[in-house]
């Protein structure tokens, strides 16, 4: 498994840190359309073991920092140094050959074969000042260079703009098995690799939770044939049933403290939403009533929900005071809206709308104004899901048999394909930092 590995996966030394009162702010995160960040990435001087990690090790690093849209790889063709062993043992970058190029930093690293394990000895150097902005050593299964990578990617981002980043996060998800039937729970990272299978019971698995730190999921079976929501331990593997009570049952999303879980259950042809305690103890309904009350999502200061209704004739969406019990309807985009999900900052929260023929992405504020089209195409685009820096969301994109899962800035301006290939992927939900 996978968080297995990364509880291996140690960062021994901090060879230098920024500064005691943190990063040192190059880069405005949430300045739009500036100038990009150009960087060098060298291949990793490699020590001993294999070889291959040498490219690797930088190519996954380049493709994090591109997401941003902060930063620009200069083409390794360019690059007038080689980076040699004698570099990690005090010669100095000749950092007027890596201005000459315009690299404004420059990331170097060394890999050692320890064992079946591996070290890796990442820098960054700010080419103009000629000093280390940050080093990290790390140790780990030879397997894990990219959580290696991934991690310090977050490392560059940081000391460039004072933001941490979600390099190492992943995405739980469900599809289709190939060859097989049913709906399994799966787990892939941010840069669509790593694909890993959650649940393996030839069943239906929906609509996967994570927990706030990341170590569990919540989700429905249909594994015994009656649905149940079940909690799944990450780490080891185990799994226990937490509401077992009413007909239809889906999770909606944990308390902010992560002890317990706003859930929907239905009851004599009506739905209503239940908060339960990890340990499925003490069961308490929220909202109930006459028709559908679905998909609670709570505020991550866990003072109001969002959930789907259809008091006013079809399903939209609507926000809740859990203090006071006042209610709004926030969305107007169609006539038929779903799938609420909170930004991180509880500022925004996202939906999928129903207009023209189509689902499509929107996000308003909680007050329900400011109301803005997301992501919209010649197909369905549904489930958004919030990254945990609130700088991105995940969602489903399907058109006649082929579905696909993609990630979109909050802003609307850049766009990629995570993850095809897999018949009816759907249900995506981003997980919270490590």
């Amino acid at each position: 498994m996978k968080r297995t590995c990364l509880s291996l996966l140690l960062a021994l030394a901090v060879v230098l840190a920024p500064r005691a009162g943190g990063a040192i702010l190059y880069i405005d995160i949430n300045a739009p359309g500036g100038k990009r960040m150009p960087v060098a990435l060298p291949d990793l001087v490699t020590a001993s073991g294999d070889p291959s990690l040498s490219a690797a090790v930088p190519k996954v690093i380049a493709d994090d920092l591109r997401m941003t849209s902060l930063f620009e790889v200069l083409p390794p063709a360019s690059y007038l140094e080689r980076i040699l062993p004698a570099h990690f043992a005090g010669k100095p970058l000749s950092f007027p050959d890596w201005k000459m190029i315009g690299a404004e930093a420059v990331v170097i690293g060394k890999t050692e074969a320890r064992g079946d394990q591996v070290a890796v000895e990442m820098r960054l150097y700010d080419s103009t000042l000629g000093n280390m902005m940050a080093g990290k050593r790390y140790v780990g299964p030879a397997k894990s260079y990219r959580t290696i990578a991934h991690r310090f990617a977050n490392e560059i981002l940081y000391a460039f703009t004072g933001v941490r980043g979600i390099f190492d996060t992943e995405i739980a998800f469900t599809a289709t098995p190939k060859g097989g039937r049913g709906k399994e729970i799966y787990v892939v990272g941010l840069d669509g690799q790593e694909i890993r299978k959650v649940t393996d019971n030839r069943s239906f698995n929906l609509f996967p939770r994570w927990s706030p730190d990341g170590n569990q999921l919540a989700f429905t079976s249909f594994k015994t044939g009656v649905p149940a929501i079940y909690l799944r331990n990450l780490q080891n593997g185990s799994e226990r049933p937490v509401v077992k009570f009413g007909n239809t049952k889906t999770p909606g999303s944990f308390t902010p403290a992560g002890n317990a879980l706003f859930v929907s259950v239905s009851t004599g042809g009506n739905s209503e939403i239940y908060r339960v305690h990890i340990d499925g103890s003490r069961p308490e309904k929220i909202m109930g009533g006459w028709g559908i009350l679905v998909s609670p999502s709570v505020s991550p200061d866990g003072k109001k929900i969002a959930f789907v209704s259809n008091r006013g004739g079809a399903p939209q969406v609507y926000v809740r005071d859990l203090g006071g019990g006042k209610e709004l309807r926030i969305s107007h985009a169609g006539g038929y809206s779903t799938s609420p999900s909170w930004s991180p900052a509880g500022d925004r929260i996202a939906f999928t709308s129903q207009s023209g023929g189509r689902f499509s992405i929107y996000t308003v504020k909680p007050d329900g104004s400011d109301q803005q089209l997301l992501a919209s195409a010649d197909g369905d685009c549904s489930d958004p899901s919030f990254s945990p820096d609130g700088r991105y969301l995940v969602y489903t994109f399907q058109k006649k048999g082929y579905s696909e899962l993609k990630i979109i800035s909050a802003d609307g301006r850049w766009g990629k394909s995570l993850l095809s290939g897999l018949g009816g992927l759907g249900s995506p939900a981003w997980s919270p930092r490590r």
